[in-house]
């Protein structure tokens, strides 16, 4: 390879070959933007520098890397030797050569560009050396060494450390760049970084290099825009004393004269097309960017772009509420946080977006609440790549999905694959005997349940994601090729039946309902009784086959919960729940399940067919292969999260035992408080071992159940820190269409699988959210309102396979409408009609 590299050059879009500065810099030049021209040393060219000291990896290891001091010093003396190696000759050739292109007395910049710069991981801004208005080859050279000498310097070697890259991980790659003279410049953030709102950007501005802005130690004028409009919301003008203008060599500090000093140093025209170039990076990469840019006369250049590595939270419900409906014990999100954020940040590198920092979903008193604006640039930055509005789009847009998306068909492979060794893992923890354990075993069992589960779960939330993005993409062909306003009613036959998990289950609980329906006297016996009581009077023993085969569905099925929280019990040790599901059917007139899926099937071959007839013939093998994964990837979230919820029970397992232990110290009052230890804490005490860390566990532990007993009995609120606005409006409340149709009924609010045994036949179902567990309820009801969701959530899919109206993401309705309350259910409008 060449020892140097021009921007246009496509070896440099390869962050290992032009580091991260000098990767962005080829993209953005190659997708049109202005940027000063220049050239890239790739880290072969640093690589060959450090052929002079082969013993370079032994010093490195012999770093006092404890010693702060004493690595300061050893840092200094290695780059002091390191600044006397010589150049490589055929090196100071190629600079000459590239030079020569340019005017005699071009002034550049010199920059590092680390192989993990700018990259999103870790933001290494600031760690190496940057050199400005260098002129001549002799300079360029000198300053190009200077850059690679930089990696060693003690503050870098320190920052590598922290963000957890290897010092010999790390090469150099060095951008030369023809420098902006600029009379204003600045920085622009593609949001804004103070509260994280996606839809604001922020520019900072003074005069002259925009070293002065990014160096954080003048005043600047500051600016917060409308992403959409491009309009100025806010903004502050400062007293600008001083700016940095080019010198002979190197930059100067120089007075800002006074008659600008308290004027904008940007006009309204120039702030606009800084606007529009922030949201032209923002849709090449796809996510929100963090610019440097400079005008020089009357051209805008752009001088860097890197994405946003901080998203300030907004804490709301809006993520959270479906998958998390219900208050959670603080050890049980505790033991699952860790694996949550593994497997986001194991998603977004295969959907090629950048890693997110920070918490995505936090607990605030015992609710889980998710960062709304992390979630809405994500969401953007996938969907961005799948705006298909026209047939024409989507045939030009086939060979880049293809090549960004091809993780999509062999994501199903590799988790059956790997289910295997998880399910056998199981299967050790459930076998191993935990009787006469010490209290440091058994909190080993539970941290070795934590690290299986977040083995297993690593892909899962990939998986959950591109279903959803699977689904906006099929709709938008939908729409594509018949209109927007065919588009929904297609869409739910392309996808009415799909072969999931839930459904096999549904359908062994319906042919056991069918077979307790011709033992009359056993049936009447079940409706008389509540599920409690029905087993306590023997339950199904009179019939040993029927017995035998609710038994048998304990045994396959009984890991499946009713709560996200394993505090709960599962069915395994709470069977009257599935007792009540089969009376819930018994009560209702069920069409064999076996017939609504061929009808189901037929509807779908022919929508299929009829809509592949009417698209060029190019794109009816795309178009039936996204049909195949969307449905495909339906039946693999349902049947990841039936077995995700097998953790359950050895967290159950392990927990009770332990629980057991702890009340023999006098810690808890009941085996499973355990549930409401903090687990930093529990771990310390385990650990130390000492009267004091045991006290302070069981104070919290006595503490945080007061706290959730409390909390258990309010609704959250929406966004936190903001009083909820509900969505009622004039004569009813407004929400999300889940599943079409109208129903009028009383209301009735199921808050807990206690209320299952009361639901009336023909009530409107008003809950939070639904899970799997929940559907023989849908057999009784009239329609479905809940809290959370949206059209692709269970009660949203789960309404449409049953032909109920429902209603989605209806924020406060359980408070807006009470037991009885006569309501009418449109689910095409997405109304609750009061």
């Amino acid at each position: 390879m060449s020892l140097l590299l021009d921007f246009t050059s496509p070896l440099l879009l390869d962050a290992s070959v032009a580091g991260g500065k000098g990767a962005n810099l080829a993209r953005l030049t190659q997708g049109g933007f202005a940027v000063p021209p220049g050239f890239v040393l790739p880290p072969q060219a640093y690589l060959t520098f450090l052929a002079h000291e082969p013993a370079l990896p032994g010093l490195v290891r012999e770093l006092p890397l404890d010693d702060p001091a004493a690595m300061d010093q050893a840092c200094s003396q290695l780059c002091a030797r390191m600044a006397h190696w010589p150049m490589p000759e055929s090196l100071l050739g190629e600079v000459r050569e590239a030079l020569s292109k340019f005017p005699p007395q071009t002034a550049f910049s010199v920059r590092s560009s680390a192989t993990a710069e700018d990259l999103g991981g870790a933001a290494f801004a600031g760690q190496h050396e940057t050199y400005l208005n260098c002129i001549g080859a002799d300079d360029i050279v000198a300053r190009i060494r200077d850059c690679w000498v930089s990696l060693w310097s003690a503050r870098a070697v320190s920052y590598r450390l922290q963000a957890g890259v290897g010092l010999l991980d790390t090469a150099m790659a060095v951008v030369v760049q023809k420098m902006a003279f600029s009379r204003v410049a600045g920085v622009g953030f593609c949001l804004n970084p103070v509260t994280g709102a996606p839809h604001e950007q922020s520019i900072d501005a003074n005069y002259g290099l925009g070293e002065s802005v990014v160096g954080g130690e003048f005043p600047v004028d500051h600016w917060l825009l409308d992403k959409r409009t491009g309009q100025v919301k806010h903004a502050t003008i400062a007293r600008k004393t001083e700016r940095i203008v080019a010198a002979a060599t190197g930059t100067r500090i120089e007075p800002v004269p006074q008659q600008d000093a308290e004027t904008s140093c940007l006009t309204e025209q120039e702030l606009s097309g800084l606007s529009e170039l922030m949201r032209r990076v923002e849709a090449l990469y796809g996510y929100p960017q963090d610019i440097e840019w400079g005008i020089e006369g009357d051209t805008l250049w752009l001088l860097q772009a890197r994405p946003v590595t901080r998203i300030p939270a907004r804490w709301t419900r809006d993520e959270s509420a479906e998958r998390f409906p219900s208050v959670i014990t603080p050890l049980a999100w505790d033991l699952v946080e860790e694996g949550f954020h593994q497997s986001l940040s194991h998603s977004f590198e295969l959907m090629g977006l950048p890693p997110f920092h920070g918490k995505w979903f936090a607990l605030f008193d015992n609710y889980v609440y998710g960062n709304q604006n992390a979630v809405e640039i994500y969401a953007e930055g996938t969907a961005s790549a799948l705006n298909v509005r026209s047939v024409a789009e989507l045939v030009a847009a086939l060979p880049k999905l293809r090549k960004r998306y091809a993780w999509v068909q062999d994501l199903p492979l590799a988790w059956s694959r790997d289910l295997d060794r998880y399910l056998l893992g199981l299967g050790e923890l459930m076998a191993e005997p935990l009787a006469g354990r010490a209290i440091p075993e058994l909190w080993d069992y539970v941290l070795r349940v934590k690290r299986l589960g977040a083995e297993y779960f690593l892909p899962n939330i990939a998986i959950s994601i591109t279903q959803r993005t699977l689904y906006k993409l099929v709709f938008s062909i939908i729409e594509a090729g018949i209109g927007k306003q065919a588009a929904p009613a297609c869409f739910d036959r392309l996808l009415a039946y799909c072969e999931t998990k839930t459904g096999f289950v549904n359908k062994e609980l319906y042919r056991l309902a069918r077979k307790i329906e011709q033992r009359p006297a056993l049936a009447e016996k079940m409706r008389v009784l509540n599920g409690q009581a029905f087993l306590a009077a023997g339950g199904f023993a009179e019939d040993a086959a029927i017995d035998a085969t609710f038994q048998r569905f304990l045994q396959d099925h009984g890991h499946r919960e009713v709560e996200f929280d394993p505090y709960h019990p599962t069915w395994l040790e709470a069977p009257w729940l599935v007792v009540e599901n089969l009376k819930a059917m018994l009560d209702s007139a069920l069409e064999d399940p076996a017939e609504k899926e061929r009808a189901l099937k037929i509807a779908m071959t022919e929508t299929e067919r009829q809509l592949l007839a009417g698209m060029p013939e190019e794109l009816r093998f795309a178009v039936q292969e996204l049909l195949r994964l969307a449905r495909v990837y339906t039946a693999l979230d349902d049947i990841e999260h039936y077995q995700t919820t097998r953790l359950t029970l050895p967290f159950r397992k392990g927990l009770r035992a332990l629980g057991e232990a702890l009340k023999n110290k006098d810690i808890v009052a009941e085996p499973m408080d355990v549930f409401f230890a903090q687990a930093t804490d529990l771990d310390q005490a385990v650990r130390r071992n000492d009267a004091g860390s045991w006290a302070k566990l069981k104070a919290s532990i006595a503490t945080e159940k007061t706290a959730y007993m409390k909390n258990r009995l309010r609704s959250p609120e929406w966004e936190l820190g903001k009083s909820a606005a509900g969505a009622v409006s004039e004569g009813g409340l407004s929400g999300l269409p889940g599943s079409p149709g109208t129903a009028r009924g009383a209301v009735f609010k199921v808050l807990s699988t206690d209320d299952f045994a009361s639901f009336p036949q023909g009530a409107i179902l008003v809950a939070r959210t639904t899970n799997p567990a929940w559907t023989p309820l849908f057999y009784k009801a009239a329609a479905i309102v809940t809290e959370s969701g949206g059209p692709l959530s269970h009660g949203a899919v789960t309404a449409r396979e049953v032909g109920l109206p429902a209603v989605m993401s209806v924020r406060g309705v359980l408070e807006a409408l009470e037991n009885g309350q006569i309501v009418t259910v449109d689910g095409t409008a997405g109304r609750v009609i009061i």
